[in-house]
């Protein structure tokens, strides 16, 4: 059976049209919002290859339909809602029809696929179970491959740590600076890391190093897999995933159209060129979007087949969001830029305060400030305040970790 990982690449572009050309139909059939949107415009004669003359759709005009005016189904079609947003303001919400949360799940399933998940593992689900989305995409597709599911959600690292003990957890999903959290505490219970029968990880939700990845793989002796998503395509596993070769992130084009944008032009980018990520959604019933602007930052590193065998299209992985970039003396970077540098050290604990200058206080020694300094100046060419702080002075979190504070 064909579960869409493998798909050549004729078979995807001709899916992608055909369901391109369906889903603009059905959404100017069934949204007034895009059939006003859409106005005087020729729909049948846009294409995966000139979808960049549509418009966008940005997160305001999600806010500005709350509660349910952007649905293409009645209320009694809607199986549940999730909800996206920031912390303040209208609320984002995103309804599901049974269709819909069924391709949430197909999604999740080929991430389990290639990451060689099956019912023989015991997998431990620890982002929340909520309104939040986060651990139900996990759950879906773990209930439906008979595996041993702990659906334990955020919270209560000792009792994580027990739960991966008495049960032999050996797949952890999980936000990915939460792993290290885990390893502080399991070492303040006098337990190794390593020692916890955990064997791969599912990480996400946070853009995460290369560097931060070698720590955590080196601390627990596991193999992590960055799986990408957002509520607004479904949820978390929706949009891609990342192979063993973890070369970049393999996205689902049989599902979704993937561009990258400049974030203050909004014109495409070419291969190579780094922007923000748009996304289309092909497949969707109760709300697919059209040119959503995500927010989140990368390049479509190649539209060739991967040496694994997947032909979708490779994107980066996420190097952050289009609002938590940092200018500071015309240099421009992001959070994970100062991860890759403080990781290199040891570091993982850490905060950055932007204001008229940039402040990155770490857990560390103050030895260290010499040469984090050349890095800093080398690397991103800065040259911020360094402050070394003891361990435990840094505020610790067991869902996205807050690292840039701007003040």
């Amino acid at each position: 059976m064909n579960d869409g990982i493998y798909m050549r690449r004729e078979e995807i572009e001709e899916i992608k049209r055909k369901r391109l050309r369906h889903t603009l139909k059905y959404v100017y059939e069934n949204s007034y919002f895009y059939r006003r949107k859409f106005e005087g415009i020729d729909l049948d004669r846009i294409t995966p290859e000139n979808i960049h003359e549509l418009p966008f759709t940005t997160k305001q005009d999600l806010r500005s339909a709350y509660p349910l005016k952007m649905s293409c189904v009645p209320r009694n079609r809607i199986v549940r809602i999730q909800m996206s947003g920031g912390t303040t303001g209208q609320p984002v919400i995103v309804p599901y029809t049974r269709k819909d949360v069924e391709q949430w799940k197909e999604m999740v399933l080929r991430a389990f696929k290639i990451a060689g998940i099956s019912s023989n593992d015991v997998i431990q689900i620890t982002p929340a179970f909520g309104l939040w989305n986060g651990g139900f995409g996990f759950h879906f597709a773990a209930d439906a491959i008979n595996a041993f599911v702990i659906p334990i959600g955020p919270g209560n690292t000792r009792n994580q740590i027990r739960f991966m003990l008495d049960f032999g957890t050996t797949v952890l999903c999980a936000t990915a600076s939460y792993p290290l959290r885990i390893a502080e505490v399991a070492e303040e219970l006098g337990i190794r890391p390593s020692e916890l029968p955990v064997e791969k990880m599912l990480l996400g939700a946070e853009p995460w190093s290369d560097e931060m990845r070698r720590k955590i793989e080196e601390t627990f002796e596991a193999v992590t897999f960055d799986i990408p998503g957002l509520t607004e395509m479904g949820g978390v596993g929706t949009v891609g995933f990342e192979c063993p070769l973890r070369k970049g992130l393999h996205m689902w084009e049989d599902n979704y159209i993937v561009e990258v944008v400049d974030p203050k032009t909004g014109e495409p980018l070419d291969e190579g060129e780094e922007g923000e990520v748009v996304y289309t959604a092909i497949n969707r019933e109760a709300m697919p979007l059209i040119r959503y602007r995500s927010g989140e930052v990368s390049e479509i590193l190649s539209k060739e087949r991967c040496e694994c065998g997947i032909e979708h299209i490779t994107l980066g992985r996420i190097r952050g969001r289009t609002d938590d970039m940092i200018i500071h003396s015309g240099v421009k970077f992001y959070p994970r830029d100062v991860e890759s540098i403080l990781a290199r050290y040891g570091i993982v604990h850490y905060r950055i305060e932007v204001g008229s200058d940039v402040r990155v206080l770490f857990e560390g020694e103050q030895s260290l400030v010499p040469r984090l300094l050349r890095d800093f100046r080398e690397f991103i060419g800065i040259n911020p305040e360094l402050v070394a702080l003891q361990k435990g002075q840094i505020e610790r979190f067991e869902g996205k970790a807050k690292r840039l504070v701007r003040i």
